[in-house]
C-alpha cells in the first residue's frame, strides 16, 4: 500500500521583486507525518507557508496538496485547517470568540452546513481546546493565550486532515504553549491528522516532529529530528552551535552561542 503525499514541492524559487526569498525548495509531507519548520526570522517560512495556500501564485517550481496546484481548484481547500501568526487586534474590534470559530465552517469548497450544524461544529472546537467559557466574550478582551485557542478552534471546526500552524506558541504563555502542543499531538493520533508547524523554536518542535524542515532561503536540512547536526544549525542561523543528545531520549537540545549545555 503507498503512502499518499500531501505535500510535495520540487525545485520552489520565489522573490519578491528583486530579494530572493526562497532558493531551490524541494521537500514533502507524507499522510499523518508531523513536519516542523524550523528557521530564523526572516527565512522565508511564512513565505512557504502562503505558497502552499495559493495566497504567492508568482512561484517557480512544483508544488502540489492533496495532488493539486494550489493556484488553481478549490477542493483542497476544505481538507486544510489554518492558525496563522497571533495578531493584535485594534480595542473594541465588534468580534466574539463564538463568531471567529463559526467563520471557520465557511470554507470555500466545504460542505453546505445547516444552522444546527454550524452551532454543533463550532461548540465542539471550542469545548476541544478548552475555550467555552469565554466563546460570548470579545476577542480584543482575551489574553494572547485564549485568543490563540480561539484560532486553534477555528481550524479544526471544519474538520481538516491537514493543519497548518505558523508560529502558534508566540504570545502565549508557558502553559498554553504545552496545552497547545499536547493538543496537537492528541489529535494528529486520534484523527490521522497530518501537521505542519512553523517555528523559530527548535526545542519546542524537535520532540514533537517526525521530520525536521530547516529553512534560510535554502532547504539546510529535510530529515529526522536526531539527524540534526550543529554545523546544520550553523548554517542557516549564521551563528556557532551544537546539538546534544540527552541520555534515555533521541530527542536532540539544540545550544546557540557560547551557551554551554549541563546535565
Amino acid at each position: 500500500m503507498s503512502v499518499e503525499s500531501v505535500i510535495e514541492i520540487e525545485h520552489l524559487s520565489f522573490r519578491y521583486g528583486d530579494q530572493p526569498v526562497l532558493e531551490d525548495v524541494s521537500l514533502s509531507v507524507q499522510r499523518g507525518e508531523f513536519l516542523g519548520v524550523i528557521g530564523p526570522n526572516g527565512g522565508g517560512k511564512t513565505t512557504l507557508l502562503r505558497v502552499l495556500l495559493g495566497l504567492e501564485r508568482e512561484f517557480e517550481g512544483r508544488v502540489r496538496i492533496f495532488g493539486q496546484d494550489p493556484r488553481r481548484g478549490i477542493e483542497w481547500r476544505k481538507r486544510v485547517g489554518v492558525v496563522p501568526q497571533l495578531q493584535a487586534l485594534p480595542p473594541r474590534f465588534p468580534v466574539r470568540a463564538r463568531d471567529v470559530v463559526v467563520l471557520g465552517t465557511q470554507v470555500r469548497g466545504g460542505p453546505r452546513l445547516s444552522s444546527a450544524e454550524r452551532r454543533t461544529r463550532t461548540n465542539d472546537a471550542l469545548a476541544q481546546v478548552g475555550a467555552s467559557a469565554y466563546a460570548a466574550q470579545p476577542v480584543w478582551k482575551l489574553s494572547g493565550g485564549q485568543r490563540q485557542r480561539v484560532f486553534v478552534a477555528r481550524a479544526l471546526v471544519a474538520r481538516p486532515e491537514l493543519l497548518l500552524l505558523d508560529e502558534p506558541t508566540v504570545g502565549v504563555d508557558a502553559e498554553g504553549q504545552d496545552l497547545l502542543l499536547e493538543w496537537i499531538s492528541s489529535w494528529r493520533r486520534e484523527r490521522d491528522l497530518t501537521v505542519v508547524l512553523i517555528t523559530h523554536d527548535i526545542g519546542v518542535i524537535a520532540p514533537l516532529a517526525d521530520k525536521l524542515a530547516c529553512l534560510n532561503r535554502q532547504l539546510h536540512f529535510h530529515d529526522r529530528p536526531e539527524h540534526l547536526t550543529g554545523e546544520t544549525i550553523e548554517r542557516a542561523y549564521g551563528c556557532p552551535a551544537r546539538v546534544v543528545f540527552h541520555s534515555g531520549g533521541s530527542m536532540p537540545h539544540v545550544v546557540l552561542g557560547e551557551h554551554h549545555h549541563t546535565h
